[in-house]
């Protein structure tokens, strides 16, 4: 009785250090334009905070891995889970592979890092093998660190706003989502047959006082599909005729920026 009593007890105390034992979890975070364009990608940043975290003699029980998030938004899936259990008590620190991981706005990676401070998580930087939380010229550097980052951010924004914007200006398609009625051929906007016949089918029955409900009605009555395989709406059907400019006239546009391409008209004014 006595030696069963004595491994009760023992078990007992090993769960209980289980249950106060708290989380070495790593965050890693990739954007969709990061992931194709830097090679950024989610298994490089895992690599990378598990050969840190062994060099630390720290194991990482759980990787929190948010794809196609942008750095400038705090409501990211898997941040919000961690800052859950970071509320809970259950994480003692957070390894990041780089500062921008967890953003690239300084006023959102200052609030991520009060509220690790707060909950009293320790962040440790695999990028900063050095970083001391507690240490005022640390903290200064990371928040230099923080500021370049958001200032490559909007530097990136602008250079792909500008070439955006020159593209247009040559009569290109800026890029995006492809216009119904077109296909892409070598990254430029070709039409295609099958949807420009819709396309045009479309405006023909608008320029013919045709309401859009109708429209839709015709659409479909002889079974014909958007891109997605779907009937068509009125929303649909809206945004066709929307973009009138383009299909009449074979102008593009991004912003306060147009040009021309008249290979991309699928339907001149005087067409019946």
């Amino acid at each position: 009785m006595a030696l069963q009593s004595g491994a009760l007890l023992q078990q007992w105390h090993t769960c209980s250090d289980m249950e106060g034992k708290k989380l070495v979890v790593a965050y890693c975070r990739v954007s969709t334009l990061e992931q194709k364009k830097n090679g950024l990608g989610l298994e490089i940043q895992i690599r990378d905070v598990t050969l840190f975290a062994q060099a630390q003699g720290l194991f990482i029980d759980q990787f929190y891995r948010d794809e196609g998030e942008s750095g400038v938004l705090e409501n990211r899936p898997q941040l919000q889970r961690l800052l859950e259990q970071c509320r809970r008590h259950h994480v003692g620190t957070v390894i990041l592979p780089s500062l921008d991981r967890l953003s690239r706005d300084v006023r959102i990676a200052e609030n991520l890092f009060w509220r690790f401070q707060r909950y009293g998580v320790r962040v440790l930087i695999a990028d900063m093998p050095g970083y001391n939380g507690q240490d005022r010229r640390d903290v200064l550097l990371r928040q230099i660190r923080e500021a370049i980052a958001e200032d490559n951010r909007k530097e990136i924004i602008e250079r792909l706003l500008k070439g955006r914007q020159e593209r247009v200006r040559m009569g290109h398609f800026p890029g995006g989502n492809i216009p119904y009625g077109y296909r892409t051929v070598k990254k430029t906007l070709v039409p295609y047959a099958a949807e420009a016949e819709v396309v045009r089918e479309i405006i023909r029955l608008a320029r013919g006082g045709v309401p859009v409900r109708e429209i839709v009605n015709a659409l479909n009555h002889r079974a014909a599909r958007r891109r997605n395989g779907e009937p068509w709406t009125g929303r649909q059907v809206r945004a066709i005729l929307s973009r009138r400019e383009l299909y009449e006239r074979g102008k593009v546009h991004y912003g306060t920026v147009e040009g021309q391409d008249k290979r991309l008209i699928l339907m001149t004014i005087t067409d019946v």
